[in-house]
């Protein structure tokens, strides 16, 4: 990079000579230069603009539902495409699972089954218990002997257990029949929450199994997530005012960072900087580019209009104006842009004047080189003097 900079500057100084028929040297001849007029000049000084620091990422949904399938079966029907919005517990697919079904008629019938026998085992323990009172009044009135008492004793006893065995039994029937019936659910997939349908993963006789993701759901909240220099690690935490701009759908919008992901990544040098955005009238989908912006405090430093930087290639200048006011093109680099204004790292100092507006006529100037000597110079080792050939 810094070679073909080099390079643009020397074909840069070799063209302006070529371009000059006749060589002027300092002291040699006097000359002559025009008057250019409707020009504005400012004087460059020391000010203090917002400090900025802009990256780039990813539009992402706050909340990501990833719906997948629970058992194997065949995709009988798909209700939602990819844009869709859905709500919660909307169905989304069907699957064709006969099993299932058979399952379900098989707990169903079982579950009957167990009601059925508790309902003997329960008649069977009301007579049972009745029968023994009975026979305690015989025994009491030494009507029958200890062991006809005995035995009734334990007839009822067991009737007693048998009830109880029927009720788990009708417990265990019913919560087959409660898997069966979950199972037969899980072949109607539904939406999990309120949102857009940002991908679908299969298509209708696919089929399907169990942890397989069929879609993704978004909530509609979102945020942006982008990566930070770790340079500013202390300037950025929750709460940071942040400017958003997505320019695929034109959105221009704030924002405050929500979560800081303080873990450097070793490779790239940066953390993870989530911030929540405002609403927003045109409608989101993550995925999205977009540009943050953090607005960190403010900075001093050299900053001029950026109307007055003038580009050749990858070279920036300024036309700057001494004492004498003889305009010269002036090297310069520039660093953050804010506000309209441009910094400048090097190239000038305070209190030199440039000019900032008109000057498009000057670019039709020829350009000659014209060293000045190295005590005039303010931070560049040489000038180049705009003068026209008559």
């Amino acid at each position: 990079m810094i070679r073909s900079v080099q390079l643009l500057a020397i074909i840069l100084v070799a063209s302006l000579i070529y371009a000059c028929n006749e060589k002027i040297k300092p002291g040699e001849q006097e000359v002559k230069r025009p008057l250019v007029q409707g020009i504005v000049i400012e004087e460059v000084k020391q000010s203090e603009v917002t400090d900025l620091y802009e990256t780039s990422g990813t539009l992402r949904s706050r909340n990501t539902a990833l719906v997948s399938a629970q058992i194997m079966g065949e995709v009988k029907e798909i209700n939602v495409k990819p844009g869709d919005r859905v709500k919660k517990d909307d169905v989304l697919l069907v699957i064709k699972a006969p099993d299932i079904g058979a399952r379900v008629q098989a707990a169903q019938e079982a579950f009957e089954e167990a009601q059925k026998g508790l309902s003997m085992a329960g008649e069977n323990r009301d007579l049972m218990e009745k029968t023994f009172e009975r026979y305690k009044k015989l025994f009491d009135e030494k009507a029958i002997s200890g062991q006809e008492f005995d035995e009734i004793k334990t007839k009822k006893d067991v009737a007693a257990l048998e009830y109880e065995r029927s009720q788990k039994a009708l417990k265990r029937a019913e919560a087959g029949l409660n898997e069966a019936e979950a199972f037969k659910g899980y072949a109607v997939i539904r939406s999990p929450l309120n949102g857009i349908v940002s991908e679908k993963k299969i298509d209708a006789g696919s089929m399907t199994a169990p942890g397989a993701p069929l879609f993704i759901i978004e909530e509609p909240v979102y945020r942006v997530e982008v990566p930070v220099d770790e340079g500013q690690l202390s300037y950025i935490n929750t709460g940071t005012p942040v400017d958003i701009v997505i320019d695929a759908i034109g959105v221009q919008t704030g924002g405050r960072v929500g979560e800081v992901v303080r873990q450097i990544d070793p490779l790239t040098r940066t953390f993870t900087v989530k911030v929540d955005i405002s609403e927003s009238a045109k409608p989101l989908q993550g995925g999205f580019y977009a540009r943050a912006k953090f607005t960190l405090g403010k900075k001093s430093g050299l900053f001029i209009p950026e109307v007055a930087i003038v580009s050749r290639g990858e070279l920036k200048a300024v036309y700057a104006v001494d004492q004498d006011g003889i305009i010269t093109f002036r090297l310069v680099k520039t660093g953050k842009s804010a506000d309209g204004m441009t910094e400048i790292l090097s190239g000038l100092n305070a209190g030199e004047r440039i000019i900032v507006k008109g000057s498009s006529p000057l670019a039709g100037i020829h350009l000659c080189i014209y060293w000045i000597p190295a005590q005039q110079t303010t931070g560049m080792t040489s000038e180049v003097e705009f003068i026209r050939r008559f």
